[in-house]
């Protein structure tokens, strides 16, 4: 889904009429020299077969600049229809008409800004909205701009709000300044915005040749436009041997919505002010530029969390009695399909998310039914982010390695335990896995940048390496010593190595010096928005068509209680655990026990990843770069 559109703005100096001292002069120009016009063109990069046309199309033929320059101590604007403000200015509107290039001096490449407001612009007698020669409504005229060779610098700024209706919504647009704007709408609405990358154009270094792209003064200014777009999307899938999953019950975490058969509910914490999907709610964000990359920054202008949604709403979830689908290439999508959902970017308040659920277990055959309740999985912040161009995945499997019950929640054992004879089980195939977080504890999170289609989920070698990540109750693990890496024979699930405890099942643990070894990371890595922290993150990079199993084996450990007296707990002097605390006159909610500790048990979960066959091993990617799924 990452978009990235390129404008070009040519900034051309030409020879004045009244002289023509510096036609055909390759010299560069100075303070003294005749003035060149400002002029915009749009340019495909090398690396696309996209036409200029193309990207003008994406802005639907229009978009809007803002500009000054600072000459000495005095900074005035340039592109603007005001006086230098740092409240507030408005820009002007750059537009797209064919075949129209080189016929003013401000158009080179098909890109004009100068016209009436009488008169407006575009030529097409019956003007369409989002056509090439729209004509665009002016409030006010605007004039041909020149270079100023005297100037220290030049700071551009640009962006669109495409229109969700029949004219271009810049009424949504306020306080523009070279340092951001304010904007305001629906979900559907940031998905129509587009902001160009903040430039300072400062070297005067060049020829006076505008067929040159190189962000000098006197030469063309190259606008890379990001989509405001952020984009969500929702699946479940099942590999439980014997039984379809079918109506699940999607349960709050904390009371944050009533529970729903009917559509996906998540607890956590998101930028939409309505607890609904954002198609009618609005918001309101101040858009600035990064300091260093110009990339425009988006970020909510509440504050106070408590006014934000405690849950969000994918949409309408399976019919009743509908089973689930059995693949990550091929899961159940909450509202049907698996297109996107706009939604609003979320980069500043970030929390776990928390798919909470019970579900029912159906035999075909026997049509026999077992309730399953209390499952959860929680989706660590780290991968909550939710930056604009970029569309985000998240799927969710059930297996036969759950931490639901089908008794009594609280009182009977978590899992599903198959009945067997003499301890044979039957195993089921996953034919795909993703990047998935299982409804197991701890849940088990696996990321493969690279690895979302339209479709679904699927590793392979050429999409790198794939980091995983052990959440336990919402905090992330310490895997140092503790994770291993095996293969195993195609079909295994988590509850064959948990039934045997993987102890007599065939599995072969990968070489610390082979290609495909396990490590735990020693220092930080970035992978698209999401950064990968030192000790909590392990990974690998797949060999194709092997089935892995990733193993979290955690000892009993001591570590230190908060609070005040559990009655019935132990607690011990120091992390051995090798002296017990006498708790005789300890009062129950009253005694304080922060200085003591307290055991936690020993803890062993799988995660089984495969990896497709060698002979498709090329990327399934679908180009969303920043899409993750779980």
């Amino acid at each position: 889904m990452k978009k990235y559109l390129f404008i070009a703005t040519a900034l051309a100096a030409l020879a004045s009429c009244s002289s023509d001292e510096f036609v055909g002069d390759n010299t560069s120009p100075t303070a003294n020299n005749t003035p060149g016009a400002i002029q915009f063109t749009s340019n495909a990069p090398r690396i696309t077969r996209a036409t200029a046309a193309d990207y003008a199309k994406d802005l639907d033929y229009s978009f809007y600049v803002y500009a000054t320059k600072t000459v000495g101590s005095t900074t005035s604007n340039v592109f603007a229809h005001n006086v230098y403000s740092e409240t507030g200015n408005t820009p002007y509107v750059v537009w797209w008409e064919s075949g129209t290039a080189n016929k003013t001096s401000s158009n080179t490449y098909d890109w004009e800004y100068v016209g009436s407001k009488a008169t407006g612009t575009g030529s097409e007698a019956t003007p369409t909205y989002g056509t090439a020669n729209y004509k665009v409504a002016l409030s006010n005229d605007q004039t041909i701009k020149y270079w100023d060779y005297s100037a220290t610098n030049y700071i551009f700024t640009a962006y669109k709000n495409n229109a969700v209706g029949d004219t271009p919504a810049a009424e949504t647009v306020t306080n523009v300044t070279t340092t951001g704007f304010t904007f305001e709408g629906t979900a559907a609405q940031f998905a129509g915005l587009y902001v160009a990358d903040k430039l300072t154009i400062t070297n005067k270094d060049n020829e006076a040749y505008h067929g040159k792209k190189e962000n000098k003064i006197g030469d063309v200014v190259v606008f890379t436009f990001r989509s405001g777009a952020t984009k969500v999307r929702l699946g479940i899938y099942e590999t439980i041997p014997g039984y379809q999953v079918r109506n699940v019950n999607f349960r709050p975490n904390n009371g944050e919505f009533t529970e729903t058969k009917t559509n996906a509910l998540l607890s956590g914490l998101f930028n939409d002010n309505n607890d609904n999907t954002a198609t009618t709610a609005t918001a309101k964000y101040n858009i600035t530029y990064n300091s260093t990359s110009g990339i425009a920054e988006f970020k909510n202008t509440v504050t106070e969390t408590t006014s934000l949604s405690k849950f969000f709403n994918f949409g309408t979830f399976a019919a009743t009695d509908a089973p689930l689908e059995e693949t990550s290439a091929a899961p159940t999508w909450a509202s049907g399909s698996s297109a996107y959902q706009d939604v609003f970017p979320n980069t500043d308040h970030v929390d776990d998310m928390i798919l909470y659920v019970d579900y029912e277990l159906y035999n075909t055959t026997t049509q026999e039914v077992i309730t399953v309740k209390g499952a959860k999985a929680v989706v660590p912040k780290m991968y909550m982010t939710w930056n604009p161009n970029y569309a985000y995945t998240y799927l969710f499997k059930i297996s036969d390695n759950t931490n639901g019950t089908s008794g009594t929640e609280g009182t009977s054992p978590a899992g599903l335990f198959p009945i067997t004879f003499d301890a044979v089980t039957i195993a089921v195939s996953d034919n795909v896995e993703g990047i998935i977080t299982t409804l197991s504890a701890p849940a088990i999170t696996t990321f493969q940048d690279g690895s979302v289609s339209t479709e679904g989920i699927t590793y392979a070698n050429a999409n790198g390496p794939i980091y995983i990540t052990v959440n336990t109750n919402g905090t992330l693990a310490d895997l140092t010593n503790i994770v291993k890496l095996y293969t195993v024979k195609e079909g295994t699930t988590e509850a064959d190595l948990m039934l045997t405890d993987g102890s007599t099942y065939n599995k072969t643990e990968v070489a610390s010096d082979a290609d495909d070894k396990l490590t735990v990371l020693d220092a930080a890595i970035p992978v698209g928005d999401i950064t990968f922290a030192a000790g909590t993150t392990a990974t690998f990079t797949p060999i194709d068509g092997k089935t892995y199993a990733f193993e979290y084996s955690k000892g009993v450990t001591y570590v230190a209680a908060t609070g005040t007296y559990v009655s019935g707990t132990t607690y011990y002097t120091d992390a051995t655990g090798a002296t017990e605390v006498d708790t005789t006159g300890f009062t129950a909610g009253t005694t304080d026990v922060s200085q003591y500790f307290v055991k936690s048990p020993a803890v062993k979960a799988y995660k089984v990843i495969k990896i497709k066959e060698a002979s498709n091993s090329g990327s399934s990617g679908s180009g969303d770069g920043g899409s993750r799924s779980f």
